[in-house]
This record gives structure tokens, C-alpha cells and sequence, in this order.
């Protein structure tokens, strides 16, 4: 009996510290999102304005793919209705030959068949069964007609059909076109924003000291996150020097390199890549963060297990959100130039325990 009830109170101790530790893990991310709030509240009024306009054409690739999606269903289910228009109309044809060719024999043939056959002096039984007969026949040619006319609505239907969905495409045609004007007129407003921060991040030391404290506050974060993350981290620590790249491209800045707008140096891998090319998980894991932060713009980290990290930076789209579950090589985000990022491509960064490490020892042959 002493025995049962130690087992019991070890699995209560057990479920205790357990729950204890996944309130520690919600307490920190809740501090660490206040603490993403604050850096929020720093900001210029020109980031500001650049995060609402990463975010609009975020919103508008979404709004413009979901349409161009729309748009082919549409033009399929077109050509099918005027493939099936194509044999109603031949089958429409060949019917209407059948229906005049039997005309014209029951014209020809027939006539007043019911009256001679009356009038003949023959064989009572002989005149019954022919009028039979001919019942028969004049109940086919109705049948034929009858099957003609259902052509001819099915082909009116079907026209409707063509008619309607032409104009409905038409007009989604249309808002695609002005979603496209937007999409536009937003790139063009957040090219001026990103010289206007340019010009800022040149200006010198203040900028600089500013950035590293922004950075700073970053690593903080990261490292609260992760101290209370747990997992084996056994196949991401096994794949070093293998693991897929984030994107195809010729590699801009290296790490340690210096960034030429500030001076900093990079923690990362700059990757060139056009904008609009999908950004992919270089291994299994979880997003743990996909929101913009200044300096990174449209930001995805995802956690791999045993305190590795991977970062994504400046995003055109965001493609998964907090708490996804995704695979090596599935697409998180979409490239671009949010955040101030003078270049087209992708920033990432391998980190362990928080630390910055070198992405070209983990990443494996181009």
C-alpha cells in the first residue's frame, strides 16, 4: 500500500514540475512579445510606414494569387463547356438531318396512309395490323423529334452557362487588374520609404549604436525563447554541412562581412534572389516567430530542437505563421526587400543556444 502511494505521489510531483515548466515557457514568450511590443514603440515614424507597407503587399500577393487561382478554374471550366458545346452542336446536326430525312420518307410514303388502307377492299385483319404498324412508326418520328428539341435546350443551357461564367471572369479579371495597380503604386511608395531609411542608416554613430542595442534586445529575446525550449536537435546536429539552402542565389555578403549601410557586421548569410522567389525551410521544425521587426522587415524564425534556430529575413510575404509545423524544403515566405534592405534576396541564420553561427558550415553544396 506505501508503495502505490509513492508511485502516486511521484507522478503528482511529476505533472506538477511539468506544468510549472510549460507556464515558465508561456510567462517568457508572453515577456518576450511585450518586450517586441516595446521595440514596436521605438520605432520611426518611416518604419512604421514601411511595416504597414510590407504587410499591405503582403496582404495583396495573397489577394492577387487567390484570384489569379480563381481565374484558371474558370477559364478550365470554360473550354469545357465549349468542348461539350462542339458535340452538342454536331450531335445537334446529325440529329436534325435524322428528323428531316424521316419527314420526308413519312411524307413520301405514307401521305394518307390511314384512309387508302380504309378504302382498299382487302383483309380486314391485314388493314388492322398495318395500321399498327404505322402507329409505330409515327410514335418513332415523335420520339426523334422529342429527342432533337432536348439538344436544342441543352445547347441554349449550355451557352447560358458560357455566357455567364465569361462575364463573371470578366469581371474578376478586372479587380485583378486594379489589385495589380495597387500592388504597384504600394512597391513604388515603399521604394521612396526604404531610400528615405537609407539615407538615415548612412548618417553615422548615433544609427549605428541604436541598431546594435535593437540587435541586442533581439539576441535577448532568442535566448529567453530557447533557454526553456527542449528536443532532441539530434538530426539538425547530424545534417551539418548538408542541410538544403533557403534559396538558390549567389551569396551578397558573407558572415562577419561588414554591411556596407551599417557598418555592422553580418551575423548571417545575405543570399541574392529576385523578389517573389519562395523561401524554403532548410530543415524540419517549428515557426516560433513570423511577424516584421525592424532591420529584419517580414521575419520567420523557425525552431529545429535543442536550442538551434534558423532566421529568415526580409520577406516580401509571410507564408506560415507561429506554432506551423513544417518540413525541409517547404516554403515559409516569399523573398523581397521589407525592412529596409536595399537588395533583393534573403538574409538567414543559423543559431545555437541564441549564438550566431557561421551559415556555411551548416548549409551543403550549391
Amino acid at each position: 500500500m506505501s508503495f502505490s502511494l509513492l508511485a502516486i505521489s511521484n507522478e503528482t510531483n511529476e505533472k506538477a514540475v511539468t506544468e510549472a515548466e510549460l507556464q515558465a515557457i508561456e510567462s517568457d514568450i508572453q515577456q518576450a512579445k511585450k518586450l517586441l511590443e516595446s521595440l514596436n514603440a521605438e520605432r520611426s515614424s518611416a518604419e512604421n510606414q514601411v511595416r504597414k507597407n510590407d504587410r499591405a503587399v503582403n496582404e495583396l500577393n495573397k489577394d492577387v494569387n487567390s484570384l489569379q487561382n480563381r481565374l484558371r478554374e474558370g477559364q478550365s471550366e470554360i473550354k469545357k463547356l465549349q468542348s461539350r458545346q462542339q458535340a452538342l452542336m454536331a450531335k445537334s446536326e446529325q440529329q436534325k438531318q435524322q428528323v428531316t430525312q424521316s419527314l420526308q420518307s413519312l411524307y413520301k410514303s405514307l401521305g394518307d396512309s390511314r384512309l387508302k388502307l380504309l378504302l382498299n377492299q382487302e383483309d380486314p385483319e391485314q388493314v388492322s395490323r398495318q395500321l399498327v404498324y404505322l402507329d409505330y412508326f409515327q410514335k418513332a418520328q415523335l420520339q426523334s423529334i422529342q429527342k432533337y428539341e432536348k439538344i436544342i435546350t441543352e445547347l441554349q443551357s449550355n451557352e447560358a452557362r458560357q455566357q455567364t461564367l465569361v462575364a463573371q471572369l470578366n469581371k474578376e479579371k478586372t479587380q485583378l487588374d486594379q489589385k495589380k495597380a495597387t500592388l504597384v503604386k504600394q512597391q513604388a511608395q515603399r521604394k521612396k520609404l526604404l531610400g528615405e531609411l537609407a539615407g538615415r542608416y548612412q548618417k553615422g554613430g548615433s544609427e549605428l549604436k541604436r541598431l546594435e542595442k535593437q540587435r541586442a534586445q533581439l539576441d535577448e529575446i532568442l535566448a529567453t525563447i530557447v533557454s526553456r525550449q527542449t528536443g532532441s536537435g539530434a538530426s539538425f546536429t547530424a545534417r551539418k554541412g548538408k542541410l538544403i539552402w533557403p534559396v538558390d542565389g549567389k551569396v551578397l555578403y558573407r558572415f562577419n562581412d561588414q554591411n556596407p549601410n551599417t557598418r555592422m557586421r553580418w551575423q548571417g548569410t545575405f543570399i541574392a534572389a529576385k523578389t517573389g522567389t519562395e523561401v524554403n525551410a532548410v530543415h524540419d521544425g517549428r515557426v516560433i516567430f513570423s511577424d516584421w521587426l525592424s532591420s529584419y522587415g517580414l521575419l520567420v524564425i523557425l525552431d529545429h530542437g535543442d536550442n538551434f534556430l534558423t532566421l529568415y529575413a526580409h520577406n516580401d510575404s509571410i507564408l506560415r505563421q507561429e506554432g506551423d509545423t513544417v518540413l525541409a524544403g517547404e516554403p515559409i515566405a516569399i523573398s523581397g526587400q521589407s525592412g529596409g534592405q536595399p537588395d533583393e534576396g534573403v538574409y538567414f541564420e543559423v543559431r545555437q543556444n541564441g549564438k550566431p553561427q557561421n551559415p556555411r558550415n551548416w548549409l551543403g553544396k550549391q
